[in-house]
Formats: C-alpha cells, sequence, structure tokens
C-alpha cells in the first residue's frame, strides 16, 4: 500500500491517491482523497479490500496456514483464552495429546504436500503468463520506444517520471534479439539493445516523429 501525491486539486478537493497493489496478481485497488488520514486508510482497506476479498486463513500457494507448517498444529489465538470457542468447550485433554502426536507424525508429509501445492501454483502463474509473451521482433528504420532504468529516470518526477524513452530509430539488426539504435536526429546510441527493453512506437507516433525529422531536416539545411 503506497501515498501518491499531492497531486493538482481535483473536484473535491482530491489531491492524494491511495494505492493498494497485489505483486503477484497485479491487481490494483485506488482511491482519491482530500486528506491522508488514518480513518480514510482504515475506510479505503476495509472496503476495497476486506469487504470485497476477505481475510485468508490460509495461504493461496500451499493451502496451509504458516504456523501449521512450522509447528505441526493448529495456532489458538489469544482472543480464544478469554471468549470460550466450539473447540475449547469440546476439548478433551488426552484426546488432544493423541492428535498432537498423529500431526506431528505427519507434519513432513504435511510440509511436502504443500511444496507441491506452491510449485503447481507458480506453474499455473508461468503457463498462463508465457500464453501472453508474444516475441518481439524489428527491422532496420522501425521507431521503438527504450525501457528507462533508474540511472535514466529523471528523479525530479518522482514515482511520475516515464518509464520508457525515445523514440528511437532502429540502425542494425544483430539477431539472438540485439540491435543498435539512434536518435532521430541522427546521433547513434552507445551499446545494443535487447528487444525485452524496447517496444514499437505507435503508428500515429511514428508518422508524427517522422514528419518533425523531415521538419527538422528542412530547417538545418535552410540555415
Amino acid at each position: 500500500m503506497d501515498i501518491l501525491g499531492p497531486f493538482p486539486l481535483a473536484k473535491g478537493q482530491l489531491k492524494f491517491l491511495l494505492v493498494a497493489i497485489d505483486y503477484f496478481t497485479k491487481r490494483i485497488e485506488a482511491c482519491p482523497l482530500a486528506k491522508i488520514t488514518t480513518k480514510n486508510v482504515q475506510r479505503f482497506t476495509w472496503r476495497n479490500i476486506i469487504y470485497r476479498f476477505g481475510i485468508s486463513h490460509t495461504l493461496s500457494t500451499t493451502q496451509e496456514p504458516p504456523y501449521r507448517l512450522t509447528y505441526g498444529a493448529d495456532a489458538m489465538i489469544p482472543v480464544e483464552v478469554g471468549e470460550t470457542s466450539h473447540r475449547r468447550q469440546v476439548f478433551n485433554s488426552k484426546q488432544n495429546t493423541q492428535e498432537l502426536a498423529a500431526d506431528l507424525d505427519l507434519v513432513d508429509e504435511l510440509r511436502d504436500e504443500a511444496q507441491i501445492h506452491e510449485e503447481a501454483c507458480k506453474l499455473r502463474a508461468s503457463r498462463r503468463y508465457n500464453t501472453r509473451v508474444r516475441p518481439r521482433s524489428f527491422r532496420v528504420g522501425d521507431l521503438v520506444w527504450r525501457l528507462l532504468g533508474e540511472a535514466r529516470k529523471d528523479t525530479s518526477d518522482g514515482k511520475l517520471a516515464p518509464t520508457w524513452g525515445g523514440p528511437f530509430r532502429v540502425t542494425e539488426d544483430l539477431e539472438n534479439g540485439a540491435y543498435r539504435l539512434e536518435e532521430l536526429s541522427g546521433k547513434p546510441i552507445p551499446r545494443t539493445w535487447n528487444a525485452t527493453h524496447l517496444k514499437f512506437c505507435s503508428h500515429l507516433c511514428s508518422h508524427l516523429c517522422e514528419h518533425l525529422c523531415s521538419h527538422l531536416e528542412k530547417i538545418h539545411g535552410v540555415s
């Protein structure tokens, strides 16, 4: 969860953005706010996260609570000591000792099963990701955007700094996904760049860039 802003004032004096990100599923929940207060953050958490998705009692990747995987038994929360729960009402010391011994005997199998669930979840996630991955290739003359690393970003823009720079023109295809680039003015870009760090410039953007380049060439030619 993070707080972005302040931004220019919007309707209702809104100038902050409260954002929660699930980095596993890439799901984003966001809410504009006029003020950042404890009450507003709590309301956002309950309405946008807990009421909609609930509170997970087990890890979805392992199907078991972390406490059980570590100690071989379910945890008892402090509130169950003061407020009698069902399992305390039906508690039997002798039966509990027998079941605890059985749980400890099976804890290795439980951990192995949890690991299988986790690996299966990773495999499903990788398959789902790979089905959406399309190999990219560029031709000489194509206009592309280049991914900006942290060192190349303009720190004055903070988190709103653009992540892509350019556009640049592809000047040479070195195969194996490597390319040489140049600026639209013709200045070569040092070193080669992999296709994973490049993306196509849209047709409209390409047309505008080409028009701008030709216009600049005419100006320099006249001068």
